[in-house]
């Protein structure tokens, strides 16, 4: 038992800031999806509009990556946890594929968490529908 409560308390530091990141980039990209709605309402080069896919996709990378990292360390968190891990204060985390699959920290693991498609994929579609009603100049 000597250190397991500082240590759970060393990797509970980075599960926490990869939530607050995660959700600062939902922010940024509601921001984005609606601001440039808002812009296309006068007048916007389509090519711009086009161009708004790019923060969306890369915010959904960033996403998908740091969902990843923080199922990693919740995962060595449970480990130690259930002293299924020893109490050595390293940070690492686990790159065989059977640990990440049992930690849901795979790709496609991640990509079926609702915080991700419930989120981005409307995001995508409105950006989809803005640009077909420029493209159509309905708007």
């Amino acid at each position: 038992m000597d250190g397991k409560t500082e240590y759970l308390q060393l990797l509970q530091e980075p599960i926490s800031r990869m939530s607050t990141i995660s959700s600062i980039f939902k922010g940024f990209t509601a921001t984005i999806v609606s601001g440039l709605s808002l812009i296309s309402y006068s007048t916007m080069n389509i090519a711009v509009l086009a161009l708004s896919f790019l923060p969306v996709v890369t915010f959904l990378i960033l996403d998908l990556y740091y969902l990843r990292l923080e199922r990693q360390f919740r995962y060595l968190f449970d480990q130690v946890r259930e002293d299924k891990h020893k109490i050595d204060f390293s940070m690492r985390l686990t790159n065989n594929p059977q640990e990440l699959k049992q930690a849901k920290a795979r790709i496609r693991d991640c990509i079926k968490s609702p915080s991700i498609y419930l989120f981005y994929p409307m995001m995508i579609l409105m950006l989809v529908v803005v640009f077909i009603l420029k493209f159509c100049e309905i708007i």
